[in-house]
């Protein structure tokens, strides 16, 4: 696999990306798969070379073809500044790099999303947010609506959530949250939703999926514990909201959006996201659409010098194939000599007229090769007989006599 394209996934090893593209003869690639802490990037304007150092094998460098962020890659904050270089560097991802750097900042996304217009008018139900961006104390005051919901993060990755019932435990996180940042922590502040059930909206490629899912036990939040996951068709206005956003930060190939439901029948847009979570039963389908999509995404930069190529027909078969031999070089006259047909004229054909020529071996008739001119010759030498003759009998008549 020395000319085989390299692909670069950012993933934890517990899927193996690998086996999505063996068995495959149009083009070779070969897949390197690492966390984010495994990555050592040296990239310029026009070259990046990646060095994986993976626990248990040998180190390889190489250069990538692609990058591909699966969801289990670490999120930290050296996520940020690697996918800047690749971005620098021209490396083509699955979305495309104006989506990436949107992403790279979800608290400004979100809040950029709120101010999206839909096509009838209504816009994207983003849950309300209090956005501290680096936090020293709450600006609550008593008579905030309880309970709400307290989530740390740092842009891009949340690293925690407490659900607040009242002004004494806001002040318990308050100081708790003084002590850890020291003013360097992004906290977000959300009013709490008793959801029924919460939505999970998936595009990959051209098709949408909708997964329904129930909690079963009696955590407040939705995706923690037990639950009952169920896929159910995608209706339009979801659709709709995963094209706006695609339509704001650029094309995507995979997103997905988080709604919940409250038991009022409302729906809050908590989350979206860049890459998606394989679940349920259609995961290993989904892992395989998303292989097909990256194949694609390399395969032009393999094929493309091959597409670029002329045609191997050349001038003269053209000109040949077509009858227009004045458009092109005359064609080569067939080197064998074929016997020649008998002919009801003994005179010569003319040599000048290629055209003539050209168009009888159209029609797949060889004309004869051109006769040496004898009839004069033969015309001659007759006629000298004829005279030698008569000056016989006339020398035979004198000696007769």
């Amino acid at each position: 696999m020395k000319d085989a394209k390299v692909l670069l996934v950012i993933d934890s090893h517990h899927v193996d990306w690998s086996k999505y593209f063996r068995n495959h003869t149009e083009y070779a690639i070969r897949v390197e798969q690492g966390d984010i802490d495994e990555l050592d990037v040296m990239c310029t304007e026009k070259n990046c070379t990646v060095e994986l150092n993976t626990p248990g094998k040998d180190v390889r460098t190489f250069t990538p073809s692609a990058v591909f962020l699966g969801a289990g890659a670490t999120r930290c904050a050296q996520l940020k500044t690697i996918t800047r270089a690749f971005i620098a560097a021209h490396i083509p991802f699955l979305n495309s790099h104006t989506s990436a750097v949107a992403f790279l900042d979800r608290n400004n996304l979100k809040k950029q999303l709120k101010k999206i217009t839909l096509s009838d008018g209504a816009s994207i139900p983003m849950l309300p947010i209090v956005h501290y961006p680096h936090f020293h104390k709450f600006h609550q005051s008593q008579s905030s609506t309880y309970p709400m919901v307290v989530s740390v993060n740092e842009g891009f990755q949340g690293i925690g959530k407490i659900k607040v019932n009242n002004h004494e435990e806001l002040c318990d996180v308050e100081g708790m949250l003084q002590i850890m940042s020291k003013g360097d922590t992004e906290v977000e502040v959300q009013p709490f939703v008793d959801a029924k059930y919460d939505l999970h909206i998936q595009k990959i490629g051209h098709e949408y999926k909708t997964f329904i899912r129930r909690g079963i036990c009696k955590h407040w939040k939705s995706n923690v514990g037990s639950s009952v996951l169920e896929q159910i068709s995608t209706c339009e206005r979801h659709k709709k909201y995963l094209k706006a956003i695609t339509d704001h930060v650029g094309p995507m190939h995979i997103c997905s959006i988080d709604i919940l439901v409250s038991k009022e029948g409302r729906e809050f847009v908590h989350d979206v996201n860049d890459v998606i979570a394989y679940f349920g039963e259609s995961a290993e389908d989904d892992r395989r659409a998303a292989s097909l999509l990256l194949r694609a995404l390399v395969a032009p930069r393999i094929t493309s010098p091959i597409a670029a190529e002329p045609p191997a027909t050349s001038p003269t078969t053209s000109a040949v194939t077509n009858g227009h031999g004045n458009h092109g070089p005359a064609p080569a006259v067939p080197t064998r000599r074929l016997p020649p047909h008998p002919s009801s004229s003994s005179a010569a054909p003319p040599r000048g007229h290629m055209s003539d020529k050209v168009e009888s071996r159209h029609k797949d008739h060889y004309d004869p090769p051109p006769q040496i001119p004898r009839t004069g010759s033969r015309e001659s030498v007759s006629y000298v007989d004829d005279t030698m003759g008569q000056l016989k009998r006339t020398f035979a008549g004198f000696f007769g006599e």
